[in-house]
Formats: C-alpha cells, structure tokens, sequence
C-alpha cells in the first residue's frame, strides 16, 4: 500500500490530525457546556466516567488511561475530592497506591453524567448511520493500535 499523505497531497486543514483534533475540541466545547451546571469540566468528567463504569480504580491507571501526568491527574482528583464527587484512600496491599472511587454524590450523579456524554455524542453524530459509526469507531481503533 502506498502511504496516504506524500510532500505534495499534504494540506494541514485536510489531514487526518487536524480533523480529529478539531473534532475532538468542539465535542469537548458540547461537553463541557452541558456541564456547567454540575460544576465539572470534561478534563473531569473523563475522571469520573472510568470510576463509574469500573475502568480504573487508582491515580495511577486514571493518568495512564488519560494519557496525562501524575501531577496534573493530582490536580484534578483534588477538585473532583472538594467538590465532593470522589474520595481517595492508600491501599491497604501497597501504601503507595492511591484508590479513587466515587462517592455517594457522585455515584448518584453518575447517571446523569454519562447521559450528557450521550447527548453529546448523539448531536455530534446526527446524520451518521450505525454502520458508519461502527465503521468510524474500527477506523479509530486501528488507529490506535497503529500507534
């Protein structure tokens, strides 16, 4: 197979990057407005998804998972814990893990907050047929596995 992109066919407003980074903003714009009135933001919301549906359970699989640093993850556990959505405890195996887990307010928002991914979702993705969307999501997966 011949690659896609060569010297001459390649424009940065048509590249795969640039669409999926754009794509990925305006989702993220969607999200974080129709998550104003929870006091949450996307960055924290993607948090709070993993430990409600099971994903991750510590610091540490929460920034793996998010791709981004400890530090960073810290910060943002410290608002999602003052906000009173989650609680972080040491490990009783291993004192150095730090376990997150919802609270009772968060595992009772937890409904609410995964419907206002799937509205987002749902207007983003108005138009699409479920097959597209299957094919899009094996598309992206290759990606990935590309990488």
């Amino acid at each position: 197979m011949s690659h896609p992109y060569t010297l001459k066919n390649f424009t940065p407003s048509e590249s795969i990057g640039y669409l999926l980074k754009r794509a990925g903003s305006q989702l993220s714009l969607t999200v974080d407005r129709a998550l104003a009135e929870f006091d949450m933001t996307h960055a924290q919301l993607s948090i709070f998804l993993r430990l409600a549906h099971g994903l991750s359970n510590t610091a540490a699989d929460l920034a793996r998972e998010l791709m981004t640093d400890t530090g960073a993850m810290t910060r943002m556990l410290d608002r999602l814990e003052e906000k009173g959505f989650v609680r972080r405890t040491r490990s009783s195996e291993d004192r150095r893990v730090i376990e997150v887990a919802l609270t009772v307010k968060g595992v009772q928002l937890a409904d609410q907050m995964t419907q206002v991914v799937v509205d987002a979702m749902n207007h983003h993705l108005r138009g699409f047929s479920a097959a597209e969307i299957a094919q899009f999501k094996d598309f992206l997966r290759r990606m990935v596995a590309n990488s």
